[in-house]
């Protein structure tokens, strides 16, 4: 192993290292824009150096042009993706290879609440079918009482006579929502 290979390991351990030292009191959860259909490759990028990467996929059958389907997994939000950090790395994340750059408004970095990275990742448990929209249609706060998804806050969507349970994510304007009973749920 020459000098150069050993100097270059010792900086991916110290970097890992680095990242994954940081406390979490300090860490948020952003949203970075990925190239076109890289958000796999990002995330295996990301991972590799220490971040805490969240990529919400979802199974669904293809058919191809033979007539052949096939279940394969598809990105719930195309382009997108989040990871938990401090604020501080948010311009090395950029430097990364697959990733365009991170969702702000305002000059600010956008920040995800918690709260629904962590509604999100419960939907996805249920094995349901998740619907996701760029227009988010008004309608009443509701909060769930039972149920897996019990104490989560979002909206009531009526959609071709179904009832869903949304969760609006402001910094990318995408509204992720799942067919609930209203029985389970009341009033926010």
């Amino acid at each position: 192993m020459s000098f150069s290979q050993s100097t270059g390991i010792k900086e991916n351990t110290k970097t890992v290292k680095r990242k994954l030292t940081t406390s979490p009191r300090n860490q948020n959860w952003y949203v970075f824009y990925t190239a076109p259909r890289a958000e796999k490759k990002a995330k295996l990028e990301l991972e590799l150096r220490g971040y805490e990467v969240f990529l919400p996929m979802t199974k669904s059958t293809r058919i191809w042009k033979n007539r052949q389907k096939k279940l394969i997994d598809t990105v719930i939000f195309p382009s997108y993706i989040f990871v938990r950090t401090n604020e501080r790395y948010l311009a090395e994340i950029c430097r990364i290879n697959k990733i365009a750059t991170y969702i702000h408004c305002g000059g600010k970095p956008s920040k995800v609440a918690p709260e629904c990275i962590e509604a999100i990742k419960c939907m996805l448990s249920l094995n349901q079918e998740i619907s996701v929209g760029n227009e988010f249609i008004e309608g009443e706060s509701v909060r769930i009482v039972e149920g897996p998804l019990a104490g989560y806050n979002g909206v009531l969507v009526q959609q071709k006579s179904k009832t869903k349970f949304g969760i609006h994510l402001k910094e990318i304007n995408q509204v992720a929502s799942i067919e609930i009973c209203t029985s389970v749920l009341e009033k926010f």
